[in-house]
């Protein structure tokens, strides 16, 4: 597979190409490692970088990343907010004393059968975090 450039994700995606959101996507994508990364860490990186970006521009980037299908949002339990850079459907395991999470490889998780939603919902995605020590 041929790793795509930061600005080919972006235009991918079709969002437009501003300083925040290719130094965003930078951090995220340019090693091409998959991630779990708060917004905080997320703002905090980039100040150690140099770049000054207000955490509140950090978090609607972040969920627009989310909307263009670039990043996975996931809630830990409580005001805990991790963004996923694997948005494909996975487990999780969730290390209570940390917040680290920790992907749980496809195929390691027998959910049997997903049951079927009210009359004129539909499932738009999962997600299952086991909590561990």
């Amino acid at each position: 597979m041929i790793k795509k450039t930061v600005t080919q994700l972006l235009e991918g995606a079709n969002l437009r190409l501003t300083r925040t959101r290719k130094a965003i996507a930078q951090l995220l994508y340019e090693d091409g490692l998959n991630r779990h990364v708060s917004a905080e860490w997320v703002a905090r990186e980039l100040d150690e970088a140099g770049e000054k970006i207000a955490l509140a521009t950090v978090y609607n980037t972040l969920n627009s990343f989310v909307e263009a299908g670039l990043l996975r949002q996931i809630q830990t339990g409580g005001q805990a907010v991790i963004f996923d850079t694997n948005t494909d459907e996975h487990c999780h395991f969730l290390r209570e004393s940390t917040g680290e999470l920790i992907d749980i490889a496809p195929g390691m998780v027998d959910l049997g059968k997903i049951p079927e939603p009210p009359t004129g919902m539909r499932v738009k995605g999962w997600d299952v975090i086991i909590r561990v020590d």
